[in-house]
């Protein structure tokens, strides 16, 4: 590593652990730190209950935040050297806008690491402890039980039950919104939809719903509406509660097995299979906005931090419009689910690299 990388290293680190502490606070102020604080003052909440809960919340905004931070990192720190007329100094060198750019994606390489062993370890294990803290404490409200969740019930021996949940009420123990897929030796059997569910007595009971049970060829034989229909089960709510995992929350291995699992029982996996390269997406932002922030950071040399944060804002905004859309249209079959991931990436790519050589060849 020359001196001119440490030099530049040096002041990109410096900015990017002011991005880092920028953009978790904006991210968590908004929300987070508000019914957090709120939780404590009105229920009597221990503190320190309270500050486990935000930490253990931290690791899935920091996987959005590492990349904007090095963005916003970039954008400071080339438009300070622009501004001191380093990048002329540099360029009169000898030295091209170029090779100006390895130091920031040295810092960008080191963001997408800690941003993949934020998703693929992290992140899982803070669930897991977050789920602990929840389950510790009765006054926890609603909210703090992920929406949109799923768990497997395989207490009953040659029987498999998978839950899709939309909300959990740890109050009343109640499942709200509920999908089941029976599975009977591996082979779909029977759909279950029910408003409630809970359960009592060894049993889960639904309540309010409708349930379709399928022939040998996965067709629906019998459809039945139902007040009230009840299975046996071996499992408590709590186990449930501490089984179930969102999609975003596993890492890539696990993810990749579950939709293994379900596009070999017939089941339209191509949501997952969108998350599951998301996952891989997120992480190489680092190296995207890296590229795209060079030439943007030269092309407003006298741009304070007040100006690179708007720009920071904006850049990210626009990248997840389109992380969104294409992620959108990729989980409705329009597009490949690879490529609705990378859509975004590849649009940043292509815009960094345009913008790379017309800023380098004048």
């Amino acid at each position: 590593m020359t001196i001119l990388d440490r030099y530049i290293l040096k002041q990109a680190l410096v900015n990017f652990g002011f991005g880092v502490t920028l953009f978790v606070t904006i991210l968590t102020a908004g929300d987070l730190l508000f019914r957090l604080t709120r939780l404590w003052l009105q229920t009597g909440l221990a503190f320190g209950t309270v500050l486990r809960v935000f930490f253990y919340s931290i690791p899935s905004f920091l996987i959005y935040v590492l990349p904007m931070a090095v963005l916003l990192a970039v954008l400071l720190t080339t438009s300070r050297l622009a501004a001191g007329s380093e990048v002329i100094a540099l360029k009169a060198s000898g030295i091209s806008l170029k090779r100006v750019t390895l130091p920031f994606f040295l810092l960008a390489l080191w963001a997408c690491t800690g941003t993949v062993i934020l998703s693929e370890w992290a992140l899982p294990a803070s669930v897991v402890r977050l789920q602990e803290v929840v389950g510790e404490e009765s006054a926890m409200p609603d909210w703090l039980v992920q929406e949109n969740t799923f768990f497997t019930d395989t207490s009953v021996p040659g029987m498999e039950r998978v839950f899709y949940v939309k909300r959990i009420d740890r109050e009343r123990d109640l499942l709200h919104d509920v999908i089941v897929q029976e599975f009977d030796q591996g082979s779909l059997t029977r759909i279950i939809n029910a408003e409630q569910a809970f359960i009592g007595a060894d049993q889960w009971i639904f309540l309010n719903g409708v349930y379709y049970e399928m022939d040998e060829q996965g067709r629906v034989e019998r459809v039945v509406r139902y007040q009230r229909e009840v299975v046996s089960t071996t499992q408590t709510m709590t186990e449930m509660i501490e089984a179930r995992r969102k999609p975003q929350e596993m890492s890539f291995a696990e993810l990749s097995d579950f939709i293994e699992r379900e596009g070999e029982r017939g089941q339209h996996t191509v949501p997952m299979e969108v998350m599951l390269w998301q996952k891989t997406a997120i992480p190489f932002a680092c190296l995207v906005f890296a590229l795209l922030g060079v030439p943007l950071g030269v092309t407003s040399p006298r741009a304070g931090k007040s100006v690179g944060i708007g720009i920071s804002i904006l850049i990210v905004f626009g990248y997840y419009v389109f992380f969104s859309l294409s992620g959108a249209l990729a989980e409705g079959g329009t597009i490949n689910p690879f490529f609705g991931a990378w859509f975004g990436n590849f649009i940043g790519i292509a815009a960094g690299v345009i913008l790379l050589w017309v800023k380098d060849s004048h």
